[in-house]
Parts: C-alpha cells; sequence; structure tokens
C-alpha cells in the first residue's frame, strides 16, 4: 500500500521515477537500512519479553544516533543547543511510553540495532536529498517501500494469516498513512538538517499517544502529559530555530 500511495502521488504531481546511479547507490543503502530498522521494530514490540514503554524507548534513540553520526557522515554540526532539545525531546518520550527498564539483553540489542538502523537510513536520505539530486522523493519513497515489501511477503510466507473485513481495512488505513509519512519524511531530510529533523520526528510518538486518547479512550496519566509537553516544546523550538536559519540564508 504503501508504494501504490507513492506511485499515485507521483502520478498525480508527474513527478519523475528515475534517479542516476550514484543516487541509487545511496537509495538501496537508505532501503535496505530503514528495512532493517523496520524489522527489528516489528519484532520487538511483538515479542513478550519486553515491555511496550522499553520497546518505544530504546527505539527513541534513533535520533540521537543520528547526532552523534551526522557529524561524521555528513558534515553536520550538532550545537549544544540541538542537544538539549533531543535530550529533552528523549526525555520527554521516555516519560509518556513509562519504561519499566525491565530489558532483556537479546531484546534490547535488536531494539537498539532498529534504532540505529533508523539513524543510518536518515543519514543516507539526508545525503540523497542534500547533494542537489534529482531524485524526486516519490521515487525514493516507492523504492524503499518495495523493497520493504519484498522482505516482509518472503519473511510472511511461513506464519502468513488472511485478515478479516476490519483487519484489511486497518491495514490499508496504515500502509496509507505510511506511504505518505516516508513521503513527507523524505522531503523534510532534503530541506533541513538531519539532526533536526530527527529531534522534531519525536512529535509523532506524542501524537500516537494523542490519538489513543481520542480514539480509544486511553486516558494520559500526569507523568505522560508533562511528558507531552517536554517533546511538544522541544519540537516548537526546533522548529522556530530552523525557521530563523532558513530566513538568514542568503537568497
Amino acid at each position: 500500500m504503501g508504494a501504490a500511495t507513492a506511485l499515485g502521488v507521483a502520478l498525480v504531481r508527474r513527478a519523475p521515477l528515475s534517479m542516476s546511479r550514484g543516487d541509487r547507490r545511496l537509495t538501496w543503502a537508505r532501503s535496505l537500512c530503514g528495512t532493517g530498522a523496520m524489522l527489528c521494530t516489528f519484532y520487538t514490540l511483538g515479542t513478550p519479553e519486553i515491555a511496550l514503554g522499553d520497546a518505544v524507548t530504546l527505539g527513541a534513540t534513533s535520533p540521537i544516533f543520528v547526532a552523534l553520526l551526522a557529524p561524521r557522515l555528513l558534515g553536520e554540526r550538532s550545537s549544544p543547543r540541538l542537544w538539549l532539545a533531543t535530550v529533552l525531546a528523549f526525555a520527554g518520550v521516555a516519560l509518556v511510553a513509562a519504561p519499566r527498564l525491565a530489558i532483556a539483553g537479546e531484546v534490547a540489542l535488536v531494539a537498539t540495532l532498529g534504532a540505529v538502523f533508523s539513524a543510518f537510513a536518515m543519514i543516507w536520505l539526508r545525503r540523497i536529498g542534500g547533494s542537489g539530486t534529482r531524485a524526486s522523493p516519490e521515487s525514493i519513497a516507492l523504492h524503499f517501500s518495495l523493497v520493504a515489501s519484498a522482505a516482509m511477503i518472503i519473511l510472511s510466507i511461513p506464519v502468513w494469516r488472511t485478515p478479516d473485513a476490519l483487519g484489511l481495512v486497518l491495514l490499508v488505513g496504515t500502509g496509507l498513512a505510511g506511504g505518505l509519512g516516508q513521503l513527507a519524511m523524505t522531503r523534510a531530510y532534503a530541506l533541513d538538517n538531519a539532526a533536526r529533523i530527527g529531534a522534531i520526528g519525536y512529535v509523532g510518538v506524542v501524537l500516537s499517544h494523542v490519538l489513543a486518547a481520542a480514539w480509544l479512550g486511553e486516558i494520559p496519566s500526569a507523568r505522560q502529559l508533562l511528558g507531552t509537553a517536554l517533546v511538544m516544546a522541544a519540537g516548537l523550538w526546533l522548529a522556530a530555530q530552523a525557521i530563523r536559519d532558513a530566513r538568514r540564508r542568503p537568497r
């Protein structure tokens, strides 16, 4: 469904789907790392050996790895303010997710490996977008969706279960939302500093809890509300910095 979404948007916008040889190499690296991150995340969330809050918190270390890798791989320095905002946002996610810190070693390693894979995927995405490439966000998102879909189909063969009508609707909705999210994220990493975009991405964790409260009736605790406030404050601060930096750039 994610591939169909990317292809549909490309047709509507008449966006090119071809890319240069150099872009193809980076796109393959991005797609493979992204698929690895997805597999690690699904495995971690699906095993009973780790609490959901612990899995979410370990997965949320990805922007920290981005901030660590960006200076070496992208030449983008992370300012003290960016590090402070990243730490505040991570603390907010930890408060929202409420980890128990009773983490099984092997599962924790898989969760952390997923965060590292995700960080590398974002780094390669930034390299593609920041290199004056002609590759469109639609072509990059389509490539990732096809690679991830192929991997998931192969791995699902031994355990395949045909979903019922409601499950099918939910799967289609998830694929559509994920496809649009991939397009937006690809465009975002083409426009701004990788570490800053990664930290702003913490807002997604908060939004998931807001939607859970609205649709599923899950009432947040005072601790989760405090975590939400920290993440939103860090996100708004980083967004304001991005706007100021954009205004200072020569036109």
